[in-house]
């Protein structure tokens, strides 16, 4: 492989990453070509696999089996597809085991089959598959070669996909999901609420939701911090 992901695929990954996240496309700014590059690219693939399932919530699991297929691709073979002939590059360069995005399409199978969130240890499983396993990705595009970076790396994905479900409690409950485990919303007097998923979302609950969020956002920080020692 060059050095540089080949042209066409490089610009179509970096477009997608300054649309879908405009903190991502500036801190990428503060990296080498050839890592800025390989980022942006296993930045497309993890957002072609969430678009994937949540743009076609009737079809998730038609869509998943396509995801699945196609990952099937990227490391038995030629991809057709440019971004996923990138994908498959770096993988190879870089050594990411297909374990990796084989558990994000887990976290996905989350998605299309409505799990259901009891305990926080529920919760923590499907944060690892959709984002820590970003982290560990991550570091075989960076060149990591210390294997102690790998549990930081993973943990500052946990945290920033606690964070997303924080920020996004009202959209998810409009698309019918509740990543709030059933242990913490019980603890605050509203258990049972992530189960009826009643809609709209009743205001009697916002209280309870809104401990419970909390509660999320410090485990986050206890993330944070450790993966800062990373």
């Amino acid at each position: 492989m060059t050095a540089l992901v080949a042209a066409a695929p490089a610009a179509v990954a970096r477009a997608t990453i300054a649309h879908h996240s405009r903190s991502f496309a500036l801190a990428s700014r503060l990296l080498d070509a050839r890592v800025r590059d390989q980022t942006a690219v296993v930045y497309t693939y993890c957002r072609r696999a969430d678009d994937a399932v949540d743009l076609n919530p009737r079809g998730g699991a038609a869509a998943l089996a396509g995801l699945r297929a196609e990952l099937d691709e990227v490391y038995g073979g030629a991809p057709a597809d440019p971004v996923l002939r990138a994908f498959a590059e770096i993988a190879g360069a870089r050594a990411i085991p297909r374990a990796y995005p084989a558990a994000l399409l887990a976290g996905m199978a989350m998605d299309v089959d409505g799990a259901r969130y009891q305990t926080l240890a529920d919760l923590h499983a499907y944060a690892y598959r959709v984002a820590g396993v970003v982290g560990l990705m991550m570091c075989h595009v960076f060149g990591v070669r210390d294997d102690r970076a790998l549990i930081p790396a993973a943990r500052l994905g946990v945290a920033m996909q606690l964070t997303n479900i924080c920020r996004d409690v009202a959209e998810d409950w409009d698309r019918g999901r509740c990543y709030l485990p059933d242990e913490l919303l019980a603890a605050h007097g509203a258990g049972g609420l992530a189960v009826e998923l009643v809609r709209p979302l009743p205001r009697a609950a916002l209280p309870a939701l809104a401990a419970t969020v909390r509660d999320l956002l410090a485990l986050a920080d206890r993330h944070y911090r450790a993966a800062d020692t990373g």
